[in-house]
């Protein structure tokens, strides 16, 4: 369901999201309910913030029970430091929201406050599990991509992220025996699990996507406009897929240190290369 867009962002919730609201206001929830959602907005506005200040484009968020997925624009928004500083800043802002409240109505007895202290700090820590889509999945695939490559560490990441759900279901499992509670526990871990699944196919989609897109503009006008790069063998690939843009398509003439042409890579061949390689990746690979 599309809530509209908050500076240029969609704002998308997720179906088994808005279920888990109604029920909630069904059974007389709806100030707990508002409180949740107020504080997963926030979360996700501090990534969003995060991304624009790095020069990430952010084209749309995505409202689940344990925060939010934000979808890139393209792919240089995959630059492992630039991954982990987005990342973080949900589950910094989360925990300092906490820590404010906390330390501001130290003593006070209002129920919606200790809530709103309760969902940051729950928030917080728990988008810290190492574990994709979960921030701390964002950072540990960041950190494993520096030595793997994107592929392999979004399959570890998101391998991740289904283990803590198969957990998180079996802990709502047994706590739902005893207390109708544990269903939130449940529904949580069933989000999680696909969103994991749905997580280790974006790299894929989004390669796809780009090379649809390319043939489809290909295929439409019989022609698509060229540019060409020279460059060195050590030059590192993120580099030259930064200039890539929509409007033509780029073959890179690689040469050595006497000018002469030993290779040349289409732009296709350069976004697996990263995505397989790495931020490391170079172009004479």
């Amino acid at each position: 369901m599309n809530l509209g867009k908050i500076a240029g962002v969609s704002l998308v919730v997720n179906p088994l999201f808005l279920l888990l609201c109604l029920v909630y206001i069904w059974l007389g929830w709806g100030l707990e309910i508002l409180i949740i959602t107020s504080a997963v907005l926030v979360h996700e506005i501090a990534h969003t913030l995060m991304a624009a200040g790095l020069g990430v484009k952010v084209v749309e968020i995505e409202l689940l029970p344990f925060g939010g997925q934000a979808r890139m624009e393209d792919l240089t928004g995959l630059e492992p430091d630039k991954e982990i500083f987005i990342a973080l800043a949900g589950p910094l802002t989360s925990l300092s929201l906490a820590a404010f409240f906390h330390f501001l109505y130290s003593g006070s007895d209002s129920e919606p406050v200790s809530l709103f202290i309760y969902i940051n700090l729950l928030l917080g820590c728990f988008n810290l599990l190492p574990a994709l889509p979960l921030d701390g999945g964002r950072i540990l695939r960041a950190w494993l991509s520096r030595i793997s490559g994107y592929k392999k560490a979004t399959a570890r990441a998101a391998l991740l992220g289904k283990l803590c759900a198969i957990l998180i279901g079996g802990l709502g499992v047994y706590i739902a025996y005893y207390n109708i509670v544990g269903i939130n526990l449940v529904i949580i871990a069933a989000i999680l699990y696909w969103a994991a699944w749905r997580e280790g196919q974006l790299l894929f989609y989004s390669f796809m996507r780009f090379l649809v897109n390319k043939k489809g503009e290909l295929a439409r006008n019989g022609m698509l406009p060229a540019r060409q790069l020279v460059a060195y063998p050590d030059t590192l690939v993120k580099e030259v897929i930064a200039s890539c843009k929509p409007s033509y398509y780029m073959l890179v003439v690689i040469v050595d240190n006497q000018h002469r042409i030993i290779g040349m890579k289409s732009e296709a061949e350069l976004i697996e290369l990263l995505m397989d390689k790495g931020p490391g990746a170079r172009i004479g690979y």
